[in-house]
């Protein structure tokens, strides 16, 4: 039973006929109008270091960030917890700290993006700039509640420098539609959704000048349930939220929800077959809504030159066999290469492939309706499982390289607003502001983006 239908909207006139209209652009033109048509992207998840000091057994450095309720990791699985003199074996639980979510793509963590007023801060954004003549940033997690997480100064930032974003509509949602959620009720859902939406219009009928994409999710075909529907309901609900507004099909973003690159439907990469069936069986959105709007993400890390085998002959075919159109475009929002999974399995290794990688899609030509791609910049975090922590461009605890910023690692002091706090009253809290290294892959990562040369890539 669908139980978001009850929050259906009562479309006025005026947003009946924006809602019946043909859409004026294609998903290609409207990735041009978006900024999106040539992505020089980063996958970006900033991992900022934790305040007190369980240790990375490669350097003894400091934890990136809080997972769970309580800080655990020593390599063993075994519990870390958080000092205090009056109670040496006292729990930190993360929902007290300015880590009770995993959204940094805000004022409340400025110094790791960015930079604060007295022009002190990591300014990653700013790096990816002028090192990797970035262009494009793709988001995760999101707090949709802008009394928590104000996400203007990213955003603002961003576009100052040239660059578009995703707006994620966060896994946090599909875990409450799943049902899997045991603090919110899956009916909610919605409330989450149209919260981002009026952060992103605002009540006007244009969205936030750095809005690129937006993007449904990441990889629904491996989290979770599974379930694609989920997807075209939401894709249905924010298309309803536009046509009560009474949004210009001009000013509707684009959509992504990536796949994984997996096997399925015999096509690496092809649960999207199922987004699009899922699509079409929802006569609100059907065809018409996946030309005007669709463009097909996914998440591979497999060779270059099978990538574009990939997309200039087994794509097209594929699309063909499925009756999905040949013109959708295609996008990487995750490109890059494990370390431990290169060859050899080594930095050198992990440059090669990345070179290989992005030189085979973007020479002599990109490819027909393929838009760019995110390269997975991921700092390294080392309690995951293999190989995931190497799959990092960057890392903590070599220096910081050319950009030198910070030149070492300082603690910012920030006041924000804990949910568990009343509105308005803030509370205080510390964070490390760690400087990071570029590894070999970084500087091949440059010269296909067609960066200057720097200091760390000559």
């Amino acid at each position: 039973m669908r139980l978001w239908h009850k929050t259906m909207f009562i479309l006025t006139a005026t947003a009946l006929s924006v809602a019946t209209a043909q859409a004026d652009m294609t998903a290609m033109e409207r990735a041009q109008k978006f900024g999106i048509s040539d992505i020089r992207g980063i996958a970006y998840i900033p991992g900022p270091t934790g305040p007190e000091k369980p240790l990375d057994p490669r350097f003894g450095g400091v934890l990136p960030y809080f997972q769970g309720e309580i800080q655990t990791y020593d390599k063993s699985g075994n519990p870390y917890y958080q000092p205090d003199p009056n109670n040496p074996r006292a729990k930190l639980n993360v929902k007290y700290t300015i880590y009770y979510d995993s959204d940094f793509y805000n004022a409340d963590f400025r110094d790791l993006w960015g930079k604060d007023v007295n022009k002190q801060g990591r300014d990653d954004l700013g790096r990816y700039k002028a090192e990797l003549n970035a262009n494009f940033i793709h988001l995760y997690d999101w707090n949709t509640d802008r009394r928590f997480r104000n996400h203007d100064p990213f955003l603002k930032y961003a576009k100052n420098l040239g660059m578009n974003v995703t707006i994620p509509i966060s896994n946090y949602i599909y875990e409450i539609m799943c049902g899997s959620n045991p603090d919110v009720p899956q009916q909610d859902w919605p409330k989450y959704v149209k919260q981002l939406f009026d952060d992103i219009y605002e009540g006007s009928l244009n969205p936030d000048p750095a809005a690129g994409v937006l993007k449904i999710f990441n990889e629904f075909d491996v989290s979770q349930c599974k379930r694609a529907d989920l997807v075209a309901q939401v894709a249905l609900y924010w298309k309803e939220l536009e046509d009560e507004l009474a949004v210009p099909d001009r000013n509707r973003l684009p959509v992504i929800f990536p796949v994984t690159f997996g096997i399925k439907h015999d096509l690496a990469g092809g649960a999207v077959l199922d987004a699009f069936n899922a699509i079409l069986a929802e006569p609100r959105l059907g065809l018409a809504f996946w030309k005007a709007r669709v463009i097909y993400a996914t998440n591979p890390f497999n060779d270059g030159p099978f990538m574009r085998e990939w997309i200039d002959h087994q794509l097209p075919a594929w699309f063909m066999g499925h009756n999905i159109p040949t013109d959708t475009p295609v996008m990487f929002t995750e490109y890059g290469r494990s370390s431990d999974e290169s060859s050899p399995p080594n930095e050198a290794g992990q440059a090669a492939w990345v070179k290989r990688q992005f030189q085979s899609m973007w020479q002599p030509a990109k490819p027909v309706n393929f838009l760019g791609a995110c390269a997975f910049v991921n700092q390294y975090r080392f309690w995951l499982d293999a190989p995931e922590p190497n799959f990092a461009l960057m890392d903590f605890n070599r220096g910081g390289g050319a950009w030198n910023q910070p030149a070492a690692m300082y603690v910012q002091t920030e006041k924000y607003q804990n949910p568990n706090a009343l509105i308005g009253q803030k509370w205080d809290a510390s964070y490390q502001v760690g400087p990071q290294k570029p590894r070999p892959a970084y500087c091949e990562l440059a010269r296909v983006y067609g960066a200057p040369p720097s200091g760390d890539c000559p």
